[in-house]
């Protein structure tokens, strides 16, 4: 069975990963993004399109209402699941896009190259044209079309009506995508732990990380004075800011710290959390009451705007809960984000359907 993922960016590496875990149970799975890596996340495949990330397209984006403002808390709107509602000059530059990226795609093979694809994925709900032109005349001959949504895709942009009425399936990394949208099924981040650097701490340090991808979106400020206020009590402390650097780089920076925060917002955790997880690092962030009894057992350290200090200041005096926490940590995310875990969920469900 052939899947095509097609996914705007390689989000975090979990698309690609994704299609890693996939191929572990025995689908002849593959990734194209329309974009290349940022971070230098390991993927295969990528189309570079004009007009895709920078400047001017986000702020046009934002001048068109196209996407909402990246923000801390849940989707708090009467739609369910958000709709892609641009102005009419939005849809406009959108088209004027496509008519712009047609001919590229063209010339990479598209749309016939999906027909060489029992089944086609979109990582993100957007395909290959904000249109959904190709995609949606495979389905209409296939119909063997799944959606996943990541991150913000579904709070900020919302969801493109005509592909999520033409896909069979619809997942989700985010829990709190399932409150907004009554199709969407909770996946666990396939996450390879394994391959993770080993740890290597500094001696007569205690180092406390922070990778925000945007700052505002994390709690990063608060963060920050929080964590230099505890400098000026414990002269062996150390904040490490992980940010603007490759993948690699990031993770071996990651490998030196011995507190990891991830966030004070309302979204949870991400995949910066499961890196420092994989590596025996105890995390910090907030889980609102929904999302962690949906958890159940799990490794975090919970925290807010007015609990992080005392909750740093126990993990900096106790090594013992410390260490504890990063045991507990480098043991779940084996179990609970196994890459098996999220393709056996994958595959069941399409067994379900008739597609195996």
């Amino acid at each position: 069975m052939k899947v095509f993922h097609i996914a705007t960016e390689n989000f975090a590496g979990v698309p690609y990963s994704l299609v890693r875990a996939e191929r572990l149970v025995g689908l002849d799975s593959h990734l194209i993004t329309l974009s290349p890596p940022v971070r230098g996340h390991p993927q295969e495949e990528h189309i570079k399109l004009p007009f895709f990330r920078g400047f001017l397209p986000g702020f046009l984006r934002t001048l068109t209402k196209s996407t909402k403002p990246m923000g801390t808390t849940r989707y708090k709107g009467e739609e369910r699941p958000p709709k892609w509602n641009p102005t009419s000059w939005g849809k406009l530059l959108f088209g004027l896009r496509d008519k712009l990226w047609e001919p590229i795609l063209r010339r990479a093979g598209f749309p016939e190259r999906l027909d060489a694809y029992d089944i086609v994925v979109l990582d993100g709900g957007v395909g290959l044209l904000r249109s959904g032109k190709f995609v949606l005349d495979w389905a209409s001959k296939h119909g063997k079309l799944i959606i996943i949504y990541y991150g913000d895709d579904l709070r900020r942009r919302g969801a493109l009506p005509e592909l999520e009425n033409a896909a069979k399936l619809i997942y989700t990394f985010e829990f709190d995508h399932t409150l907004i949208h009554p199709r969407a099924k909770f996946l666990f981040y396939p996450f390879f732990s394994d391959e993770m650097p080993m740890r290597s701490k500094v001696a007569g340090e205690i180092r406390i990380g922070h990778s925000p991808t945007l700052r505002a979106s994390k709690g990063t400020e608060l963060i920050i004075r929080t964590v230099e206020k505890l400098e000026r009590r414990y002269k062996n402390l150390k904040l490490i800011l992980i940010e603007k650097m490759s993948y690699r780089d990031a993770l071996r920076l990651k490998a030196t710290v011995d507190i990891f925060i991830d966030q004070i917002t309302e979204l949870g955790y991400g995949i910066s959390s499961l890196e420092a997880l994989a590596m025996g690092i105890p995390v910090v962030v907030k889980l609102l009451p929904d999302f962690e009894q949906f958890l159940g057992e799990h490794p975090f350290v919970k925290a807010d705007e007015k609990t992080l200090e005392i909750v740093l200041e126990r993990l900096i005096i106790d090594d013992v809960f410390r260490d504890k926490c990063g045991k507990h940590g480098y043991e779940w995310v084996r179990k609970v984000h196994s890459p098996l875990r999220a393709a056996k969920t994958i595959v069941n469900d399409m067994r379900r359907l008739g597609w195996l």
